[in-house]
């Protein structure tokens, strides 16, 4: 299903075309009826001649209500122009004409409404007129028809050219998830709370989740409706009604997405390709203000300009705008800005990159990385939008890119054939779960690792290596990705597992001659304490050494450790291990006052000794004696 959307200056006649084309009054508030004027977006449906059904947004024409004009313009496939013919061209047929432009709106008709109001000669001015003024648009060469909403002259011919413009598919970018840009909300009696809007993507089912972006509501499809027509599915493309369950009309605004939930992420912050119109009355500042739009929504923004200090008219260059509240975009929407003061459309353009950082001004490696996202290839913007916040699981890759798993992953397959990406998954397949980094990244990741592991080894030359986590921390990777980096750098050869440490896979603990001489010291002063030896606190003082020289000596398994502060000689150790077996073996259970006394040392030394045999699997506490396990 098509979508035909109305633009033109205030009492063209926009609302009596569509009436007398449909039969439906698109006015659907008591106060446009009153006034004789559009104030809000309406809606109605048309056959055409070849039988296909199309739905119609009718906008307002006034300047006071252009923001509600472009909440309903951005989905459209083509557009209804629509020109009086007793007055011609005026200010805001150009301001909706350039909207359509920025939007890119690339199909459609100029309706030159009332002609039986004029004459031939002043018809065919106006004519010549509308030429000129599309000339320089996306519509330039749109057909221009006279038609009467009285008379119905020309209606036909009107529908016959809407009828083979709709016959050329629209080539709309599909990201295969849904988004609905929330254009109207309203309670429906018996039903609860509806909400309508242009499908642009992917498709709705009944009796899905939903979400609402960018508040975070969570509610149940239980009906869709298009054309006032119950549906199963409605596919991308589509005007849609949809009912809510689990929500209530005040905690939805118009400019919110409905969608499935997990996958679109609300931004404060854009990069965008800006153009200014072409009939700009005056130059874009860098650090204007603004008013935003994009889909149905609207914010409050200060556009800063990247690679120029202004914008003059049709201008363009690459900005980023911070807004005063979220929206939910995707790279490639379009968008609209507008000044406040006076209120005019200044430019628009297309988002770049809906998560950026902040940037600096005038850096042509930024602006470098922006024009591969603008216009790359799908290849080079997909390693570009990786490297933007890498190593990335593939699935969320998809969603940053906007793009579903499955298209994702035939180019990521391409990609790690030629090397460009690296991709660490335990199957050696490609699964929305699987690690992805870039050749560029995963270069960096192993110099840092390298230069990490070399500094701390210079360091801290006694240890067997750097803690995991230090190293993932010093990386700046998170845990879940970082085991799975940690294989990819040990199966490379670019460092090597020692136990609960991280190291060089070249490194070894080497004593220096003075280093051994305080060891041998040491070891013999511990054989000589035998089962009361002193403290680790101690060790230092009485005999020189460090805590990372007494690790050492534990590596090599001179000492053991039974306690933090309690190490043995291992020959003394393994003297007392076999001394309590045998005690257990002789006399049954012991318990702790027993070990002290056949040891002659105190109660500190034995209940150490006895927790450490336990923790071993040596013995077994039961109540207050210990068996051999």
């Amino acid at each position: 299903m098509r979508v035909i959307g109305t633009a033109g200056h205030v009492d063209h006649g926009k609302s009596t075309l569509i009436r007398a084309l449909t039969g439906i009054d698109p006015d659907r508030l008591q106060e446009e009826k009153d006034r004789g004027m559009t104030i809000d977006l309406g809606f109605a449906w048309l056959q055409l001649p070849s039988g296909q059904e199309v739905s119609i947004v009718d906008v307002p024409g006034h300047e006071r209500f252009i923001k509600n004009m472009l909440a309903g313009i951005g989905g459209i496939d083509i557009a209804l122009l629509v020109v009086a013919a007793d007055e011609g061209v005026m200010p805001q047929t150009r301001e909706h004409l350039a909207i359509l432009d920025l939007l890119g709106i690339r199909s459609g008709v100029v309706a030159v409404t009332k002609r039986d109001l004029v004459d031939e000669e002043w018809l065919e001015l106006v004519q010549a007129e509308m030429e000129e003024v599309l000339s320089a648009t996306t519509l330039a060469g749109a057909p221009i028809l006279p038609v009467s909403s009285t008379t119905r002259e020309g209606l036909d011919e009107l529908l016959a050219e809407l009828d083979r413009l709709l016959a050329v598919e629209r080539q709309r970018r599909q990201t295969g998830w849904p988004r609905l840009p929330v254009d109207r909300v309203f309670t429906m009696s018996g039903f609860g709370t509806v909400v309508t809007g242009t499908l642009i993507d992917g498709e709705l089912r009944l009796g899905q989740e939903a979400e609402l972006l960018p508040s975070g509501h969570r509610a149940r499809i239980r009906g869709l409706q298009s054309h006032r027509k119950r549906v199963e599915v409605a596919p991308g493309g589509t005007r849609v009604a949809a009912n809510l369950s689990g929500i209530a009309t005040e905690e939805i605004e118009r400019g919110e997405v409905l969608t499935s939930p997990g996958w679109l992420r609300p931004t404060r912050v854009i990069d965008v390709r800006l153009r200014v119109v072409r009939d700009a009355p005056r130059a874009l500042p860098h650090n204007a203000q603004v008013t935003f739009h994009t889909g149905a929504a609207e914010a409050l923004g200060k556009v800063a300009l990247l690679d120029n200090s202004e914008l003059k008219a049709d201008e363009a260059g690459m900005a980023q705008i911070r807004l005063d509240r979220p929206i939910a975009a995707v790279k490639g929407d379009l968008f609209v800005i507008r000044l406040p003061a006076p209120n005019i459309t200044i430019g628009g353009g297309t988002i770049v990159d809906e998560h950026p950082k902040r940037h600096r001004r005038f850096q042509e490696r930024v602006l470098a990385q922006l024009r591969v996202l603008e216009r790359g290839t799908p290849d080079e913007v997909l390693v570009q939008t990786l490297q933007a916040r890498e190593p990335a699981d593939l699935g969320e890759l998809a969603k940053r890119a906007a793009s579903t798993v499955a298209e994702t992953q035939v180019l990521v397959r391409g990609l790690v054939d030629r090397g460009a990406v690296i991709a660490m998954d335990g199957s050696g397949g490609l699964s929305s779960t699987t690690l992805l980094v870039s050749a560029q990244g995963w270069q960096r990741i192993a110099s840092s690792t390298q230069g990490s592991l070399d500094a701390y080894h210079g360091q801290h030359p006694l240890r067997r290596g750097m803690p995991r986590e230090e190293l993932r921390a010093r990386l700046g990777i998170d845990a879940r990705a970082f085991a799975r980096i940690e294989r990819e750098l040990l199966a490379r050869g670019i460092a090597a597992g020692d136990g609960p440490f991280i190291r060089s896979p070249g490194f070894g603990v080497e004593l220096s001659p003075e280093d051994e001489r305080r060891a041998g010291d040491l070891v013999q002063a511990l054989v000589a304490a035998g089962t009361s030896p002193p403290g680790r606190a101690d060790l230092a003082g009485r005999f020189g050494v460090s805590d990372e020289l007494v690790d050492v000596l534990i590596d090599r398994g001179q000492l053991v450790q039974v306690a933090p502060d309690l190490v043995y000689e291992r020959g003394s150790y393994e003297g007392i291990v076999e001394r309590i077996r045998e005690l257990i073996r002789e006399s049954g259970p012991v318990t702790v006052a027993q070990v002290r006394d056949a040891f002659d040392t105190s109660r500190k030394y034995a209940l150490a000794i006895l927790e450490h045999l336990d923790n071993s699997k040596v013995t077994r506490r039961v109540g207050d004696e210990r068996v051999l396990a």
